[in-house]
This record gives C-alpha cells, structure tokens and sequence, in this order.
C-alpha cells in the first residue's frame, strides 16, 4: 500500500506541473475560444490535483512513511509545507479570472483577456514554477536527513 500512496502523490505532483506547463505554452499562443476552454480545463485540473497532494500528502504523513512526529520535526518538510500554501494562494488569481470565462465561453463569446492580465497570469506561473522547485529541492533536503 505504501508503494501505491507514494505512486499516486507523485503522479498527482507530475499531473500539476504539467498542467502550468501547458498553461504557459497556451498563454503565448494567439487567444481564442479553444485555448479559453482548455485553459479552464487546465486550471480545473491543476486544482484536483493540488488537493490529491494534499489528501494523498497527508495519508503519507499520517500513516505511512515515518510517521507524523518525524516529518513535523523537519524544516524542510514544514518549508515544503509553507511554500505549497503560498503557490496555492497565488494560483487563486488565475483561478478567479479563468472561471469567470465561463458564461461568456457558453454564449460562444471570447472573452476579454487583455495583455496586462495575460502578463500578470504568466508571471504569476512563473512564479509557481519557482515555488515547485524550492519544494523539490526541500524534498531532497528532507529525504536526506537535513534539519534545520
């Protein structure tokens, strides 16, 4: 079972990097209905799998791995911890602006995405990107037994 929970916390952490990756990818194309909807997908996704992490995270915290006095005694794990908090605060713009699409798209409309939102989403991704990689690198930091 142990094998399967990490499996799946890993799957759900690959699922939503690759979902601000295409999101990036699709923020530099030329705007249209379908990168609209696809965009809503991906956020839609990348919030699932937020929470997987979450959920599956803290099965493992709980009951598998080490156990919870291990893992709540590690500064790496608690910056991992502060840093997932703090890339989920700031996804909640893009969030907001794409779910508001959804009228407009059903009504076969494009919306209005002008060119400072669209910056402020990418950098807001970009962002995220850097929040994942100091998670990863706490992760490493963990694995191996550092505290601080």
């Amino acid at each position: 079972m142990n094998i399967l929970i990490a499996f799946l916390h890993h799957l759900a952490v690959f699922t939503l990097v690759v979902c601000i990756a295409v999101e990036l990818v699709l923020l530099h194309q030329t705007f249209n209905r379908e990168i609209a909807n696809t965009l809503r997908f991906l956020d839609g996704l990348y919030g699932a799998s937020a929470g997987a992490i979450l959920l599956i995270g803290s099965l493992r915290v709980m009951s598998y791995e080490k156990g919870a006095d291990y893992y709540l005694h590690s500064g790496p794990f608690l910056m991992k911890l502060g840093i997932f908090a703090l890339v989920g605060l700031i996804s909640i713009y893009p969030t907001i602006v794409f779910y508001k699409w959804g009228k407009t798209l059903r009504q076969g409309v494009l919306p209005n995405f002008d060119g400072e939102q669209r910056s402020r989403i990418v950098g807001i991704l970009y962002a995220e990107i850097i929040g994942l990689v100091l998670i990863i690198l706490n992760a490493v930091l963990m694995a191996k037994g550092v505290q601080f």
